[in-house]
């Protein structure tokens, strides 16, 4: 009895998708794991390409009977009317038992068909790996990690995932020890993580670099602040503010230092000029703007403050309670009510 050694093109077809499956999630896996690890990200991209090859290369292949012809059959040995394919695997036997002529093989569309999908498959790796490349490599085509750490490190920190920001940052500066940038991004994410004098290594690091780097300049003055060393935040904002006037963030930030230290005029001159000139609108800078020009006897500008206060935020008791005490009559009660039922629940 014969045997039959060929596989069964559906277990082929089985076999293939599995390996198909395998691919795709691999490549899934390897979008979503993009953030954390590059290592990652190459070793699931490689596994998903060798399972997809896998499943293009168990693709069942279908052999058509007429696809194979004698190249040595004499003319003579059939009939101008007999059908030239009729019993050709007898044929084929007796021919190669006789006199071991070689057959050729013409290939079938199902043939065509596969061999496409390997070129398919082939452009669009190619074209991945480029596009990788553009991603990972800089102009001058040598990889730059640091690069990529920060930029992930960026995204982290923006988007408050903090934890990773940390790890990533830090595999900046490390990968690169003359990253300013990368220094200044984990020291904010430490001075977050309240480790301020942490923090103030990292700034300081950066300056030793940069001394005009004026991020960690200002992140430096921050985390003073955060300690509570007002007088040294000053010091450190002055110099920035003299060569960026428009620097906003700093002008709040000493603005603040002057408050902490109660004195109101320096803090209302910087809070007016973010006010005014930056077109900065916020209920914690109205209140405190409402807060000094009140203290300063100046109820007409400290009732618009609050006001403006409230339409940014309209749960804050103190100022209702306040308004309730410089306003009048009616317009008076109403802000009384609203304090009374804020405190009420």
């Amino acid at each position: 009895m014969e045997r039959n050694t060929h596989s069964n093109p559906s277990d082929k077809q089985i076999k293939s998708k599995i390996y198909f499956s395998i691919g795709y999630v691999f490549l899934m896996a390897m979008a979503l794991s993009w953030s954390i690890d590059t290592s990652i990200v190459y070793i699931f991209f490689g596994i998903g390409l060798y399972f997809l090859f896998l499943g293009f290369y168990a693709l069942p292949l279908r052999r058509n009977p007429e696809s194979f012809k004698s190249t040595t059959q004499s003319n003579s040995s059939s009939t101008p009317f007999s059908d030239p394919f009729a019993n050709i695997f007898q044929k084929s036997r007796s021919a190669s038992k006789d006199t071991h002529k070689p057959f050729t093989k013409t290939t079938t569309p199902e043939a065509n068909r596969r061999l496409a999908a390997f070129v398919v498959t082939g452009i669009f790796i190619t074209f991945f790996i480029f596009f990788i490349g553009s991603i990972f490599f800089g102009s001058s085509g040598e990889w730059d990690e640091s690069v990529q750490y920060f930029q992930v490190g960026d995204e982290n920190f923006w988007s408050g995932n903090y934890d990773s920001a940390y790890l990533n940052y830090r595999r900046a500066w490390r990968a690169n020890d003359q990253y300013t940038e990368a220094m200044v991004g984990y020291g904010k994410v430490l001075a977050i993580r309240s480790q301020q004098d942490s923090a103030l290594i990292m700034f300081d690091k950066a300056l030793a670099i940069d001394p005009s780097y004026k991020e960690a300049s200002y992140n430096k003055a921050l985390a003073y602040y955060n300690r509570g060393n007002y007088g040294e935040a000053i010091g450190l904002l002055t110099p920035i503010l003299e060569a960026n006037s428009d620097y906003y963030d700093a002008i709040l930030l000493i603005g603040d230092s002057y408050y902490a230290q109660k004195q109101f005029d320096d803090a209302l001159r910087w809070y007016t000029i973010a006010y005014e000139d930056g077109a900065i609108r916020s209920r914690a800078l109205c209140h405190l703007m409402a807060y000094i020009v009140d203290t300063q006897g100046d109820y007409s500008r400290a009732v618009d403050l609050y006001k403006e206060a409230l339409s940014y935020d309209s749960t804050v008791v103190d100022i209702y309670v306040r308004l309730g005490e410089l306003l009048p009559n009616d317009e008076g009660n109403y802000y009384r009510t609203q304090a009374v039922k804020l405190k009420q629940n």
